[in-house]
């Protein structure tokens, strides 16, 4: 496969490393906007009033929904690749951040040490993503500038 045709065939590679955040943002969203208070539980979490319940619902559920529903629709178009990809990222590392924090401080090793693994592999995917999709612009940039002079115009 020649580079050109390998560079227009990525935006579909990079949409593939799109879907687990987005699979995994709706499926965190789902449990904890279907059953809060089992879901919660399940994590040692007791929700002892109905504004637990809401504030459960809002912050585990409806922040993760937005993230995919965000995620998304950049995984629908072609120019906000990088935008969700970024995104994606960012969170990610942000969130690997206080987790680690976290269990340090709350000496919770252990009990984390799986999700860490998965964040570091999200992580991993998502930067492999981040690394395509500027490989594929820069690509362009430097075969069809005059493309990206009229556009810039």
């Amino acid at each position: 496969m020649d580079k050109e045709k390998f560079w227009k065939f990525s935006p579909w590679l990079t949409r593939l490393l799109l879907l687990p955040p987005t699979t995994i943002f709706t499926l965190i969203a789902t449990r904890y906007l279907a059953h809060p208070v089992a879901s919660a539980a399940e994590q040692g979490i007791t929700l002892n009033s109905g504004l637990g319940v809401t504030i459960a619902r809002v912050g585990f559920g409806g922040f993760p929904l937005a993230s995919a529903v965000f995620v998304a629709t950049c995984l629908l178009s072609r120019q906000r690749l990088l935008t969700g990809l970024s995104f994606v990222w960012i969170l990610d590392a942000v969130v690997l951040t206080v987790r680690v924090i976290g269990m340090n401080l709350d000496s919770t090793v252990q009990a984390n040490m799986k999700l860490v693994n998965a964040e570091i592999g999200l992580l991993f995917i998502t930067s492999i993503g981040l690394f395509l999709e500027l490989r594929r612009r820069a690509f362009f940039r430097r075969t069809y500038p005059a493309i990206n002079q009229t556009r810039a115009a």
